[in-house]
Protein backbone atom coordinates (compact mmCIF):
# COMPACT_ATOMS: atom_id res chain seq x y z
CA UNK A 1 0.00 0.00 0.00
CA UNK A 2 2.74 2.62 0.75
CA UNK A 3 4.29 1.99 -2.71
CA UNK A 4 0.91 2.74 -4.30
CA UNK A 5 0.69 6.08 -2.45
CA UNK A 6 4.10 7.11 -3.85
CA UNK A 7 3.29 6.02 -7.42
CA UNK A 8 -0.01 7.88 -7.60
CA UNK A 9 1.47 11.43 -7.33
CA UNK A 10 4.31 10.50 -9.71
CA UNK A 11 1.81 9.14 -12.23
CA UNK A 12 -0.35 12.24 -11.97
CA UNK A 13 2.68 14.48 -12.51
CA UNK A 14 3.74 12.47 -15.58
CA UNK A 15 0.22 12.64 -17.04
CA UNK A 16 0.05 16.40 -16.41
CA UNK A 17 3.45 16.92 -18.06
CA UNK A 18 2.34 14.90 -21.09
CA UNK A 19 -0.89 16.85 -21.36
CA UNK A 20 0.88 20.22 -21.04
CA UNK A 21 3.51 19.32 -23.63
CA UNK A 22 0.73 18.44 -26.06
CA UNK A 23 -0.97 21.78 -25.42
CA UNK A 24 2.28 23.67 -25.73
CA UNK A 25 2.97 22.21 -29.17
CA UNK A 26 -0.25 23.86 -30.43
CA UNK A 27 0.54 27.26 -28.93
CA UNK A 28 2.63 29.73 -30.90
CA UNK A 29 4.43 32.64 -29.29
CA UNK A 30 4.62 35.95 -31.12
CA UNK A 31 2.71 37.11 -34.15
CA UNK A 32 1.22 35.21 -37.03
CA UNK A 33 1.64 38.30 -39.23
CA UNK A 34 3.69 37.22 -42.27
CA UNK A 35 7.18 38.70 -42.60
CA UNK A 36 6.22 40.39 -45.88
CA UNK A 37 3.48 42.38 -44.09
CA UNK A 38 5.55 44.07 -41.40
CA UNK A 39 6.75 47.29 -43.07
CA UNK A 40 4.04 49.75 -42.05
CA UNK A 41 3.34 53.27 -43.21
CA UNK A 42 1.34 55.47 -40.84
CA UNK A 43 -0.20 58.52 -42.55
CA UNK A 44 -1.09 61.59 -40.50
CA UNK A 45 -3.44 60.68 -37.67
CA UNK A 46 -6.71 62.52 -38.12
CA UNK A 47 -8.33 64.22 -35.14
CA UNK A 48 -12.11 64.51 -34.87
CA UNK A 49 -12.11 64.48 -31.07
CA UNK A 50 -12.10 68.15 -30.13
CA UNK A 51 -8.95 67.68 -27.99
CA UNK A 52 -6.19 69.49 -29.94
CA UNK A 53 -3.30 67.36 -28.61
CA UNK A 54 -4.99 63.97 -29.00
CA UNK A 55 -3.59 63.07 -32.45
CA UNK A 56 -0.09 64.28 -31.60
CA UNK A 57 0.05 62.30 -28.36
CA UNK A 58 -1.38 59.19 -30.02
CA UNK A 59 1.13 59.41 -32.88
CA UNK A 60 4.02 59.67 -30.42
CA UNK A 61 2.69 56.75 -28.35
CA UNK A 62 1.94 54.61 -31.40
CA UNK A 63 5.42 54.98 -32.87
CA UNK A 64 7.00 54.22 -29.50
CA UNK A 65 4.80 51.14 -28.98
CA UNK A 66 5.54 49.79 -32.46
CA UNK A 67 9.29 50.08 -31.82
CA UNK A 68 8.92 48.52 -28.35
CA UNK A 69 6.77 45.61 -29.51
CA UNK A 70 9.16 44.86 -32.39
CA UNK A 71 6.98 43.05 -34.94
CA UNK A 72 6.21 45.97 -37.23
CA UNK A 73 8.77 48.30 -38.83
CA UNK A 74 7.76 51.91 -39.50
CA UNK A 75 8.64 53.23 -42.95
CA UNK A 76 8.43 56.91 -43.80
CA UNK A 77 7.27 56.50 -47.41
CA UNK A 78 4.19 54.53 -48.45
CA UNK A 79 5.96 53.30 -51.60
CA UNK A 80 8.30 51.25 -49.37
CA UNK A 81 5.50 49.89 -47.16
CA UNK A 82 3.73 46.56 -47.35
CA UNK A 83 0.99 47.66 -44.93
CA UNK A 84 -0.72 50.88 -43.90
CA UNK A 85 -2.20 51.82 -40.53
CA UNK A 86 -4.92 54.48 -40.76
CA UNK A 87 -5.97 56.04 -37.46
CA UNK A 88 -8.56 58.71 -36.65
CA UNK A 89 -9.12 59.91 -33.10
CA UNK A 90 -12.90 60.11 -32.97
CA UNK A 91 -13.64 60.83 -29.33
CA UNK A 92 -12.10 62.39 -26.24
CA UNK A 93 -14.06 62.08 -23.01
CA UNK A 94 -13.33 63.15 -19.50
CA UNK A 95 -15.68 62.62 -16.60
CA UNK A 96 -15.53 62.89 -12.83
CA UNK A 97 -15.62 59.50 -11.13
CA UNK A 98 -15.36 60.46 -7.45
CA UNK A 99 -15.99 63.58 -5.38
CA UNK A 100 -14.81 65.19 -2.17
CA UNK A 101 -16.96 64.02 0.76
CA UNK A 102 -17.00 67.45 2.35
CA UNK A 103 -17.79 69.24 -0.91
CA UNK A 104 -19.74 67.04 -3.33
CA UNK A 105 -19.28 69.62 -6.09
CA UNK A 106 -15.49 69.13 -6.07
CA UNK A 107 -14.23 66.10 -8.07
CA UNK A 108 -11.24 64.23 -6.68
CA UNK A 109 -10.77 61.78 -9.55
CA UNK A 110 -11.48 61.75 -13.28
CA UNK A 111 -11.57 59.16 -16.03
CA UNK A 112 -10.12 60.05 -19.41
CA UNK A 113 -10.90 58.04 -22.53
CA UNK A 114 -9.61 58.30 -26.10
CA UNK A 115 -11.38 56.42 -28.88
CA UNK A 116 -9.87 55.87 -32.32
CA UNK A 117 -11.09 54.32 -35.54
CA UNK A 118 -8.37 52.00 -36.82
CA UNK A 119 -7.81 50.24 -40.12
CA UNK A 120 -4.71 48.13 -40.84
CA UNK A 121 -4.43 46.93 -44.45
CA UNK A 122 -1.98 44.98 -46.58
CA UNK A 123 -1.07 47.07 -49.60
CA UNK A 124 -1.37 45.48 -53.06
CA UNK A 125 1.81 44.17 -54.73
CA UNK A 126 1.58 45.14 -58.35
CA UNK A 127 4.35 42.68 -59.29
CA UNK A 128 2.19 39.87 -57.89
CA UNK A 129 -0.87 41.10 -59.80
CA UNK A 130 -2.68 42.35 -56.70
CA UNK A 131 -4.91 45.35 -57.32
CA UNK A 132 -6.72 45.89 -54.04
CA UNK A 133 -5.83 46.41 -50.40
CA UNK A 134 -6.48 43.46 -48.10
CA UNK A 135 -7.90 44.21 -44.64
CA UNK A 136 -5.85 42.78 -41.78
CA UNK A 137 -7.42 44.51 -38.75
CA UNK A 138 -10.47 46.73 -38.60
CA UNK A 139 -11.97 49.00 -39.41
CA UNK A 140 -12.98 49.15 -35.79
CA UNK A 141 -13.10 51.54 -32.87
CA UNK A 142 -10.70 50.96 -29.97
CA UNK A 143 -10.36 52.76 -26.63
CA UNK A 144 -7.67 53.75 -24.19
CA UNK A 145 -8.68 54.73 -20.65
CA UNK A 146 -6.81 56.20 -17.69
CA UNK A 147 -7.74 57.90 -14.42
CA UNK A 148 -6.21 61.00 -12.84
CA UNK A 149 -6.73 62.92 -9.65
CA UNK A 150 -8.47 66.26 -9.38
CA UNK A 151 -7.96 68.70 -6.55
CA UNK A 152 -5.87 71.86 -6.63
CA UNK A 153 -3.66 70.73 -9.54
CA UNK A 154 -6.35 69.15 -11.75
CA UNK A 155 -5.24 70.97 -14.91
CA UNK A 156 -1.65 69.72 -14.62
CA UNK A 157 -2.93 66.22 -13.82
CA UNK A 158 -5.15 66.30 -16.90
CA UNK A 159 -2.25 67.36 -19.11
CA UNK A 160 -0.06 64.56 -17.77
CA UNK A 161 -2.86 62.01 -18.17
CA UNK A 162 -3.32 62.47 -21.93
CA UNK A 163 0.03 60.85 -22.87
CA UNK A 164 -0.74 57.89 -20.58
CA UNK A 165 -4.18 57.46 -22.10
CA UNK A 166 -2.67 57.67 -25.60
CA UNK A 167 -0.11 55.03 -24.59
CA UNK A 168 -2.86 52.64 -23.50
CA UNK A 169 -4.73 53.23 -26.76
CA UNK A 170 -1.52 52.67 -28.76
CA UNK A 171 -0.91 49.36 -26.97
CA UNK A 172 -4.42 48.19 -27.87
CA UNK A 173 -3.97 49.23 -31.51
CA UNK A 174 -0.59 47.50 -31.92
CA UNK A 175 -1.81 44.34 -30.16
CA UNK A 176 -4.78 44.22 -32.53
CA UNK A 177 -2.61 44.72 -35.62
CA UNK A 178 0.05 42.10 -34.84
CA UNK A 179 -2.45 39.56 -33.54
CA UNK A 180 -5.09 39.90 -36.22
CA UNK A 181 -3.70 37.79 -39.06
Amino acid sequence: MPVMKRLLPAGLLAAAALLLSGCASEYQLGTTLPEDSRDVFIPAILNESGEPRAATELRRALEKEIRREGTLRIVSDESFATTRLDVTVVRYEQEATSYNRANTQSPTEYRMELTARVSFVKLPRKAAGEAAETPIYGPKEVRGTETFSGGSDAVANKLSCLPTTAKKLAETIVDGCVGAW
